[in-house]
């Protein structure tokens, strides 16, 4: 009889045994779950401000560039050019992806060569495609002809523009007599 009593205990005891683990193991992933949650929350705040001080920084530069091809606005954009591209250049190292720093890089020493336009085009429209990746869309599939081409009234009749924009920036060069100021085996 004795062996049947610790049958019927075991038998009480093993259920219970199990719900008490069971309650002490979800008790301790709901705190994992919430903490993970917290941090979950406290990254998404992180990269909104990020996000929020990205666009504190490239709007006034992107909106100087956009009105340099405009025509009613090329005048009064090229007289703060000056002011918004060294207000830009202080923080862009800062809050700015590796691809940004770069292609700004290769555009601002460019300029105090005088390109040829096409080239000035290019190096514009690899800045403006970085800053897209860097701002909203990481994997972005928009080409270059895409951010400058919607700007340019009769491309078709240019199809010069279409070929800078899409060629290899060495080839351009090459086509273009034109010496780049700047590394060009780093140009991804």
């Amino acid at each position: 009889m004795t062996l049947t009593l610790w049958l019927q205990i075991a038998a009480l005891a093993v259920p219970a045994a199990v719900a008490i683990f069971s309650a002490i193991w979800a008790s301790r992933s709901a705190r994992r779950a919430q903490h993970s949650e917290q941090d979950s929350a406290r990254l998404r705040a992180l990269e909104d401000r990020v996000a929020q001080k990205k666009y504190e920084l490239y709007l006034p530069f992107l909106q100087t560039l956009g009105d340099m091809l405009t025509p009613s606005r090329n005048a009064a954009a090229t007289k703060r050019l000056e002011d918004t591209m060294a207000d830009f250049q202080t923080f862009v190292t800062v809050w700015g992806s590796d691809e940004v720093v770069e292609t700004f890089y290769r555009y601002r020493t460019s300029a105090n060569t005088s390109p040829p336009p096409l080239i000035v085009m290019r190096l514009m429209a690899d800045f403006l495609v970085a800053v897209r990746r860097d701002v909203a869309w990481p994997d972005t599939s928009i080409l270059n002809l895409h951010v400058i081409g919607m700007r340019i009234n009769d491309l078709p009749e240019h199809p010069e523009m279409v070929e800078a924009l899409s060629m290899p920036l060495s080839e351009l060069f090459e086509r273009e007599n034109w010496s780049a100021p700047f590394d060009l085996n780093r140009v991804h």
